[in-house]
């Protein structure tokens, strides 16, 4: 498994997996909005053959009246790769790195 920032290459994969996985879809256009505004802030994770199997969609609030704070929108891991702590790894890079 590989823990890596999303590339633009990644969005299809990142919505197929959240189509997969979640009730709540987001458009394309979301995606392409967060990995714009917030690269730093989306991760994917990948079985050894390179197929995105889990994803975290992060970003940041910047409230002129709060301090700053970070946000996760959305995060996903296929069922065939539950279990493994992807999740987790996919938290710690958003919340670390």
């Amino acid at each position: 498994m590989n823990i890596r920032c999303a590339r633009p290459e990644d969005l299809l994969n990142m919505q197929h997996c959240n189509l997969l996985c979640l009730p709540e879809n987001y458009q394309m256009k979301y995606y392409f909005y967060h990995a714009l505004s917030w690269p730093q802030l989306s991760y994917v994770a990948e079985d050894d053959g390179g197929k995105v199997v889990g994803y975290v969609l992060a970003k940041m609030e910047e409230d002129p009246d709060d301090a700053p704070h970070g946000h996760i929108t959305s995060l996903a891991v296929r069922r065939t790769h539950r279990r493994l702590g992807l999740a987790q790894k996919l938290m710690d890079q958003v919340l670390y790195h």
